[in-house]
């Protein structure tokens, strides 16, 4: 079974960097701020979801899972293949459910859910970037899948 494509992961973990590094900007403003610059939130919100969901695509396609449709699947899929802890997984499905209605404005936009997002998402996709690292030091393929931390959310 061939291994995660390293290059597409160590790009896209760069991109999930530097957009984590572009939402930390915005943590240190007040409710007022945040509301001021909602459409920057908004959009790092939704890039920091496609961004994991893009790595997890090319860690399962290691694996020879079959790859989901939809981007909140991609992480319930990784928990399923044993790879995710389900608390980590759960968040992501969450954080990606926020991302949909953003992106497809499939309802009213609520503004304390996206301002209050910021933390959180600073410490998820944070969490998040951590365990595919690790991933790919791992050995690719089964031995990923079974080896080390499985990403579960620390207590608290």
């Amino acid at each position: 079974m061939p291994g995660p494509d390293r290059e597409v992961i160590e790009r896209k973990l760069g991109y999930l960097r530097r957009y984590l590094g572009d939402l930390t900007s915005y943590a240190v403003l007040d409710a007022a701020g945040r509301r001021r610059e909602h459409y920057a939130i908004e959009r790092l919100l939704q890039l920091l979801c496609e961004c994991a969901a893009d790595i997890a695509l090319q860690l399962l396609k290691a694996i020879g899972e079959v790859l989901p449709a939809s981007y909140r699947e991609i992480f319930t899929a990784l928990e399923r293949a044993g790879a995710l802890g389900p608390d980590l997984a759960a968040e992501l499905v969450a954080a990606c459910g926020m991302r949909n209605v953003l992106t497809h404005l499939y309802d009213e936009i609520d503004m304390e859910r996206v301002i209050a997002a910021v933390d959180p998402a600073i410490a998820l996709y944070g969490l998040f970037s951590v365990w595919a690292i690790e991933r790919l030091r791992g050995d690719p393929g089964d031995a990923m899948v079974r080896g080390g931390d499985r990403g579960e959310m620390p207590p608290g």
